[in-house]
Protein backbone atom coordinates (compact mmCIF):
# COMPACT_ATOMS: atom_id res chain seq x y z
CA UNK A 1 0.00 0.00 0.00
CA UNK A 2 2.83 2.34 0.71
CA UNK A 3 4.88 1.71 -2.61
CA UNK A 4 1.20 2.25 -4.61
CA UNK A 5 0.66 5.48 -2.90
CA UNK A 6 4.38 6.49 -3.41
CA UNK A 7 3.73 5.69 -6.72
CA UNK A 8 0.53 7.77 -7.48
CA UNK A 9 1.90 10.57 -5.80
CA UNK A 10 4.96 10.57 -7.97
CA UNK A 11 2.66 10.42 -10.92
CA UNK A 12 0.34 13.19 -9.85
CA UNK A 13 3.97 15.35 -10.21
CA UNK A 14 3.78 14.05 -13.92
CA UNK A 15 6.87 13.06 -14.52
CA UNK A 16 8.76 12.14 -17.70
CA UNK A 17 8.87 8.82 -18.66
CA UNK A 18 11.70 7.57 -20.96
CA UNK A 19 13.15 4.02 -21.40
CA UNK A 20 16.97 3.17 -21.29
CA UNK A 21 18.23 4.59 -17.57
CA UNK A 22 21.85 5.37 -19.41
CA UNK A 23 19.99 8.12 -21.75
CA UNK A 24 17.74 9.11 -19.13
CA UNK A 25 21.55 9.52 -16.28
CA UNK A 26 23.45 11.64 -19.35
CA UNK A 27 20.09 13.43 -20.45
CA UNK A 28 20.48 14.45 -16.49
CA UNK A 29 23.88 15.12 -16.20
CA UNK A 30 23.43 17.27 -19.44
CA UNK A 31 20.57 19.68 -17.32
CA UNK A 32 17.56 18.73 -19.43
CA UNK A 33 16.07 16.85 -16.52
CA UNK A 34 16.70 18.12 -12.25
CA UNK A 35 15.87 14.71 -11.23
CA UNK A 36 15.81 10.81 -12.24
CA UNK A 37 14.74 7.47 -10.95
CA UNK A 38 18.18 5.66 -11.90
CA UNK A 39 20.66 2.72 -11.10
CA UNK A 40 23.36 4.43 -8.92
CA UNK A 41 25.95 2.53 -10.49
CA UNK A 42 24.81 4.22 -14.02
CA UNK A 43 25.16 7.85 -11.83
CA UNK A 44 28.79 6.99 -10.78
CA UNK A 45 29.77 6.10 -14.32
CA UNK A 46 28.74 9.43 -15.38
CA UNK A 47 30.12 11.34 -12.40
CA UNK A 48 33.67 9.59 -13.47
CA UNK A 49 33.27 10.98 -17.01
CA UNK A 50 32.68 14.68 -14.84
CA UNK A 51 29.12 14.62 -14.81
CA UNK A 52 27.77 17.33 -11.83
CA UNK A 53 25.14 14.77 -10.13
CA UNK A 54 24.75 12.95 -7.43
CA UNK A 55 22.65 10.34 -6.08
CA UNK A 56 21.09 9.16 -2.61
CA UNK A 57 19.39 5.75 -2.22
CA UNK A 58 15.69 5.43 -1.46
CA UNK A 59 15.54 3.26 1.48
CA UNK A 60 15.25 0.32 1.65
CA UNK A 61 16.47 -0.01 -2.03
CA UNK A 62 15.82 -2.91 -3.76
CA UNK A 63 18.59 -5.19 -5.02
CA UNK A 64 18.41 -6.92 -7.87
CA UNK A 65 20.13 -10.29 -7.89
CA UNK A 66 21.46 -11.30 -11.89
CA UNK A 67 21.77 -15.12 -12.01
CA UNK A 68 24.42 -16.17 -14.17
CA UNK A 69 24.32 -19.79 -16.13
CA UNK A 70 25.98 -22.04 -19.02
CA UNK A 71 23.53 -22.81 -21.51
CA UNK A 72 22.74 -27.22 -21.82
CA UNK A 73 24.14 -26.63 -25.38
CA UNK A 74 26.86 -24.04 -25.28
CA UNK A 75 28.75 -25.45 -28.12
CA UNK A 76 32.32 -24.41 -25.62
CA UNK A 77 30.84 -25.43 -22.09
CA UNK A 78 34.61 -25.74 -20.52
CA UNK A 79 35.65 -22.28 -22.17
CA UNK A 80 32.20 -20.69 -20.22
CA UNK A 81 33.10 -22.83 -17.15
CA UNK A 82 36.51 -20.84 -17.24
CA UNK A 83 34.97 -17.46 -17.58
CA UNK A 84 32.57 -18.29 -15.15
CA UNK A 85 35.27 -18.74 -12.68
CA UNK A 86 37.30 -15.70 -13.88
CA UNK A 87 34.36 -13.61 -13.26
CA UNK A 88 33.74 -14.98 -9.99
CA UNK A 89 37.20 -14.73 -8.59
CA UNK A 90 39.06 -12.18 -6.72
CA UNK A 91 40.90 -10.29 -10.00
CA UNK A 92 37.15 -11.08 -12.25
CA UNK A 93 35.32 -8.80 -9.74
CA UNK A 94 37.70 -6.23 -8.97
CA UNK A 95 37.94 -6.10 -12.90
CA UNK A 96 34.14 -5.38 -12.60
CA UNK A 97 34.93 -2.49 -10.29
CA UNK A 98 35.95 0.11 -14.03
CA UNK A 99 32.20 -0.80 -15.05
CA UNK A 100 30.94 0.79 -11.44
CA UNK A 101 29.33 -2.61 -10.97
CA UNK A 102 28.63 -4.18 -7.29
CA UNK A 103 30.75 -6.96 -6.77
CA UNK A 104 29.41 -10.05 -4.84
CA UNK A 105 32.27 -11.16 -2.83
CA UNK A 106 33.21 -9.44 0.21
CA UNK A 107 36.78 -8.89 0.00
CA UNK A 108 36.27 -7.11 -2.97
CA UNK A 109 34.81 -3.38 -1.66
CA UNK A 110 32.56 -1.70 -4.21
CA UNK A 111 33.81 2.04 -5.83
CA UNK A 112 32.59 3.84 -4.33
CA UNK A 113 31.77 2.12 -1.43
CA UNK A 114 28.47 3.86 -1.05
CA UNK A 115 26.74 2.37 -4.14
CA UNK A 116 26.06 -0.83 -1.57
CA UNK A 117 26.95 0.38 2.10
CA UNK A 118 25.16 2.62 4.53
CA UNK A 119 21.81 1.90 3.69
CA UNK A 120 18.95 -0.70 4.09
CA UNK A 121 18.67 -2.89 1.24
CA UNK A 122 15.87 -5.40 0.35
CA UNK A 123 16.65 -8.09 -2.10
CA UNK A 124 14.64 -9.57 -5.04
CA UNK A 125 14.55 -12.73 -5.28
CA UNK A 126 12.74 -15.14 -8.18
CA UNK A 127 10.15 -16.09 -6.66
CA UNK A 128 9.18 -12.29 -6.46
CA UNK A 129 8.66 -11.88 -9.82
CA UNK A 130 5.30 -14.33 -9.88
CA UNK A 131 3.60 -10.86 -9.16
CA UNK A 132 5.52 -9.17 -12.08
CA UNK A 133 2.92 -9.08 -14.79
CA UNK A 134 0.42 -7.46 -12.20
CA UNK A 135 2.78 -5.37 -10.47
CA UNK A 136 3.59 -3.78 -14.41
CA UNK A 137 -0.21 -3.40 -15.32
CA UNK A 138 -0.45 -1.22 -11.77
CA UNK A 139 2.69 0.94 -13.05
CA UNK A 140 0.73 1.46 -16.50
CA UNK A 141 -2.37 2.13 -14.47
CA UNK A 142 -0.54 4.94 -12.38
CA UNK A 143 1.49 6.19 -14.81
CA UNK A 144 -0.83 6.13 -17.65
CA UNK A 145 1.16 4.70 -20.34
CA UNK A 146 -1.23 2.62 -22.08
Amino acid sequence: EKAVDYMKKLAAQEPVLMRGNTERVAFTGAGQYPLILAYAHTIEREKFKGSPMDWIALEPAVVEIDPQMIGAKSPHPNAARLFMDYILSKEGQEMLLEFQRIPVRKDVEPKPARLFRGYQRIVERPDDYKYFSDNVKLYQEIFKTR
